[in-house]
């Protein structure tokens, strides 16, 4: 009689582990043959940096039915600030001795393809994510009717949603007049 829930029970348990173990060894087989080769990496960066210098603020501006302010798209004729990435920006926060980091993981090209996938914020109205934290998180500034010098940067973070919808700099100007720290 002690045997029988052995018998009965051992199959089973056997048979359970072994397919635990199966499926992750499928799951293991699977991520490695979707990573990316590095011919696929090199590929993507160079569409990615195509577009990025390549702006197309005409097409952007039409598809919103606004108009972006003019210190982005001088932003996007400086080719060597908009390619800049992976850095912080500090601003000095209530407490001097805390400051505030804002993380910038790169820059999003500013085309059609760019305003169909990144966020929109129907509170905000119109406007354009323009660079990246890398983590499910962006930086916002408004599109108007008149063309601005410059308006707000706006974090929409969609990661942890604590400073969603903060402002981080009054401007453009000033947001990229922060100072600059390495990402840790």
């Amino acid at each position: 009689m002690d045997r029988l829930p052995l018998l009965v029970f051992g199959p089973l348990a056997i048979a359970a582990v072994l397919l635990v173990i199966a499926t992750g060894i499928r799951q293991a087989i699977t991520r490695f043959r979707s990573r990316p080769t590095p011919d696929q990496l090199t590929a993507k960066y160079e569409t990615y940096l195509r577009r990025l210098l390549h702006p197309q603020p005409e097409a952007v501006e039409k598809e919103l039915g606004k108009l972006l302010p003019e210190r982005l798209l001088q932003l996007y004729e400086d080719k060597s600030a908009i390619q800049s990435v992976g850095f912080q920006l500090e601003k000095p926060g209530k407490r001097r001795w805390w400051p505030k980091r804002w993380p910038v993981y790169c820059f999003e090209p500013l085309d059609l393809e760019a305003l169909n996938v990144l966020p929109y914020e129907e509170e905000l109205g119109p406007g354009y994510c323009f660079a990246t934290t890398g983590r499910g998180s962006w930086y916002w500034i408004a599109a108007s009717d008149q063309r601005a010098k410059d308006s707000p940067v706006i974090f929409l973070d969609y990661d942890s949603g604590r400073s969603h919808g903060e402002a981080v700099a009054s401007s453009l100007e000033e947001f990229l007049n922060l100072p600059r720290l390495p990402i840790k």
